[in-house]
């Protein structure tokens, strides 16, 4: 007879092996759901400042105002708002107050928007400090970054200290001339804005018509932003949208603007993904040994098996299905288990982000494409694990009965 101690240690080495399943299965599971969380946060970032669809020009540096089409976009029905940019780097030039003899100065990239742009975008609801506030009464106002406003040592309350923009002047030579050869032009900081630090620390926001005087430029345009209709499909504009410009220009979605940052996340996700399968992979081979000792163990009974005409292969069947319920159980404790962290960390943010970042806590979001695809690769590397083995055992016991 077999000893009751040897049935506990199969049973213990099964609760390993469902254990280690389960706990691998989580693991993925957490993983994917952070990485989705910091891939929607990103998003919702980008989305203060970037709109449903951008145009720009391929072959130019400026979008004219008469070579556009401008009205036949305005009377498509999937456009909600259109509004006109124009942007370059400036230098900037800032006195704090009680410091006339040290002026602050920093290239930063100025963005001359209209009046459709908060329409267009979110980014009044990113300002931290101030209003969002561009001209009013001929006056013309500022809104910075961050990071800007900090190297600039930026008072909003001082309005008798404007910031200075400094940009080329694209006729004057500045070897014949000097100092003619540059555009300066004076705004008011009205606001703040904090959206991510690589916007924070580069982008300074103004009116248009202050960026065109700056700029020298009349009626031109480094690109055309579009809100859509919720109602319509954005995809389907986008492609619309081309068909009219033709290859002049490029129209880009929400991710297609941002297309190096998301394809670097989406690397890391599937990068961390298969450096977990294969973690898991090499976890799972405890179930060598718990379905060695088990088949060990059932000597008499496949002995027994066997004189009652139960082929090899039917005996070997009852170890995978053996070993599949036990990869089962585990990949479905794990998926239980990852759901139910994820759900409270998603309500409760009991798991916080070190340092300064723009949340507290670890950003998550479960996405049931996830879910199987998780699944699907836990049963794969697991029964991998289990056939191998099963098959190699049968050669030596199954073959002797």
């Amino acid at each position: 007879m077999i000893a009751k101690k040897s049935h506990n240690a199969i049973n213990i080495i099964t609760a390993i092996s469902v254990g280690l399943v389960a706990v691998g299965t989580m693991a993925l599971i957490i993983i994917m759901s952070v990485f989705n969380g910091l891939e929607t946060l990103v998003g919702s970032m980008e989305q203060s400042v970037s709109s449903d669809l951008v145009i720009k020009p391929i072959n130019n540096k400026y979008i004219t105002q008469d070579s556009f089409p401008f009205e036949t976009i305005k009377e498509y029905k999937e456009v909600k708002y259109l509004s006109k940019v124009l942007e370059d780097n400036v230098l900037l030039k800032y006195f704090p107050a009680l410091e006339d003899e040290n002026p602050r100065e920093f290239i930063a990239l100025v963005r001359g928007v209209d009046d459709n742009y908060k329409r267009t975008t979110q980014i009044e609801s990113k300002i931290i400090d101030g209003v969002f506030l561009l001209k009013s009464n001929n006056h013309q106002y500022a809104v910075l970054g961050n990071g800007v406003a900090s190297r600039l040592q930026i008072h909003l309350n001082d309005f008798d200290n404007p910031i200075h923009f400094y940009f080329p002047k694209i006729d004057v030579d500045p070897i014949l001339n000097p100092l003619n050869a540059v555009n300066i032009e004076n705004a008011l900081p009205y606001g703040v804005f904090g959206i991510q630090q690589e916007l924070d620390d580069k982008l300074v926001i103004c009116s248009l018509d202050f960026v065109q005087k700056l700029m020298g430029l009349t009626n031109k345009y480094t690109s055309i932003v579009i809100a859509t209709n919720n109602d319509y499909s954005t995809d389907k504009l986008q492609s619309k949208l081309q068909d009219l410009l033709g290859k002049e220009y490029s129209v880009k979605n929400r991710k297609q603007q941002n297309a190096i940052m998301y394809n670097i996340m989406k690397s890391e996700k599937w990068s961390s993904f298969m450096i977990l399968s294969f973690i898991l992979f090499i976890a799972t081979f405890n179930l060598v040994g718990a379905l060695s000792v088990l088949i060990i163990d059932k000597q008499d009974d496949i002995f027994n098996l066997s004189f009652m005409g139960a082929t090899n292969r039917m005996i070997k069947r009852i170890f995978l299905y053996e070993g599949f319920l036990v990869t089962l159980s585990g990949a479905l404790l794990g998926l239980v288990l990852g759901s139910i962290f994820v759900f409270l960390q998603d309500t409760f943010h009991f798991v916080p982000m070190q340092g300064s970042f723009i949340v507290d806590s670890f950003p998550v979001e479960l996405r049931g494409m996830d879910l199987l695809a998780v699944l699907a690769v836990v049963l794969s590397v697991s029964m991998i694990a289990v056939i191998i083995p099963i098959n190699r055992l049968s050669k030596t016991f199954l073959n002797n009965n």
